[in-house]
């Protein structure tokens, strides 16, 4: 079965797919990108999973674009024409993956027989298909994006002589032992570490994370950090910014927006002329309205869904606030400081306080004073325009090296390590 079906799905893709196939360059060394979920996502993960597609793409590479959607689409974000997209989930599911997604929701199951078939039914088939691209198609480097994809591409490819490089895109404590982030089923998490034995490099975004990791994996680690998109290094600041603060990202518990609206809540009578914005959504959008109604500051505590065209978004408004738990990498925050906004986040936040210094780009805040704390930053702020405008100023050196240029180049730095002859000959890591 399985040969039969990754053969369907490796097959070449229908024209509407890949306009200008015959484009693709046929010397060069072939890259596989995987991710779990990929139509119609649109966030900052998959924007950098197509970007580096491209980016690869555009560097001499043959990339391929690997994902398992159980629906039917294409990418949120645009992908060159030359890289080649293809779903590996069949259409319909094998009866065994079937039959074990079932017996995975049955009460009278035992509980550790219930979460072994639910593994099973989640990565079985996904686990089939990328062993038998490896073993097909042979590429010479597979980069994996983030631990719903990590342990799937790993452990496909054991035993292949395939090399693998998991990418991890948040703090590795959370992403490997929180039972709230990816599966909560407690094989996942298992699978997830020991997995990494047969990784030829782990990918983390800052040094300091790699220290996480056990002893015998720390010298494949390699720190990458993300970049700032072109889109908001282009973008030029109003000379008068509007009484706006700015906040961007997922509306989900970590990004602790309930403590910016308690924060605001605090401060807004006092401010009539200010309001908060919050882009994006996610399972609390609703939760999150009606507890702005409740404290009545629907009016000044706007929550108008998902925006493109950011870039414009920051360069119009005064302050940025990212009152988040943690991050791997500050994506908006750091689009934020390229746009010379000051930004307002707790001092404990890993991922944001890699590049945000209290005092000099913005103000960072104990979290241990929540929201009274984080109202008193963005008070400061509000009422000190010459505060915020010196943290602003300093905002676009202080991210000035996250370019593309520089992620694309670590990552053909790694690949041409990794693809070198004496290198290539040992397999697994």
């Amino acid at each position: 079965m399985r040969a039969t079906e990754t053969a369907a799905a490796i097959a070449p893709q229908p024209a509407e797919h890949l306009p200008n196939a015959a484009t693709r360059f046929g010397r060069g060394k072939q890259i596989a990108i995987v991710i779990r979920l990929l139509v119609n996502r649109s966030g900052g993960a998959e924007r950098i999973y197509c970007e580096l597609a491209n980016m690869l793409a555009a560097r001499g590479y043959e990339v391929t674009c690997l994902h398992y959607d159980a629906i039917a689409g294409k990418p949120f974000y645009a992908i060159d024409p030359r890289v080649e997209v293809i779903n590996l989930h069949p259409q319909p599911p094998p009866l065994r993956h079937r039959l074990a997604r079932w017996a995975s929701r049955r009460f009278f199951v035992p509980r550790s027989l219930r979460e072994k078939w639910g593994w099973f039914a989640a990565n079985d088939v996904f686990i089939a298909q990328l062993h038998d691209f490896f073993t097909l198609r042979r590429p010479d480097v597979v980069l994996a994006f983030m631990p719903p994809a990590n342990t799937p591409a790993l452990l496909a490819a054991a035993g292949t002589g395939v090399k693998v490089v998991p990418t991890n895109h948040n703090v590795p404590l959370e992403d490997y032992t929180s039972p709230e982030r990816w599966d909560p089923n407690p094989i996942d998490r298992k699978h997830r570490l020991e997995a990494l034995d047969h990784a030829a490099r782990i990918h983390v975004i800052f040094p300091v994370f790699g220290e996480w990791f056990p002893d015998h994996l720390r010298s494949r680690v390699v720190a990458m950090p993300n970049y700032v998109s072109s889109e908001f290094l282009r973008a030029i600041p109003s000379g008068e910014r509007e009484p706006l603060i700015l906040a961007v990202g997922r509306i989900a518990g970590v990004k602790n927006y309930d403590t910016l609206l308690a924060a605001w809540a605090l401060i807004a009578a006092d401010h009539p002329a200010w309001k908060v914005v919050v882009y994006g959504t996610g399972p609390q959008l609703k939760t999150l309205k009606a507890e702005a109604k409740r404290l009545g500051v629907e009016d000044s505590f706007l929550l108008p869904g998902h925006r493109g065209n950011l870039g414009e978004e920051y360069a119009r408004m005064s302050i940025f606030c990212h009152p988040a738990h943690f991050e791997g990498f500050g994506l908006s925050v750091a689009e934020a400081l390229a746009v010379a906004m000051p930004v307002v986040a707790f001092s404990d936040c890993p991922g944001v306080n890699q590049f945000v210094k209290d005092g000099y780009n913005g103000l960072m805040v104990e979290r241990a004073g929540g929201a009274p704390a984080l109202a008193e930053a963005l008070k400061r702020l509000i009422e000190d325009e010459t505060l915020r405008r010196r943290l602003g100023d300093n905002g676009p050196e202080s991210v000035a090296g996250f370019t593309e240029e520089r992620y694309a180049q670590g990552w053909v730095d790694l690949i041409e390590e990794l693809t070198e002859p004496s290198t290539a000959a040992n397999g697994d890591a």
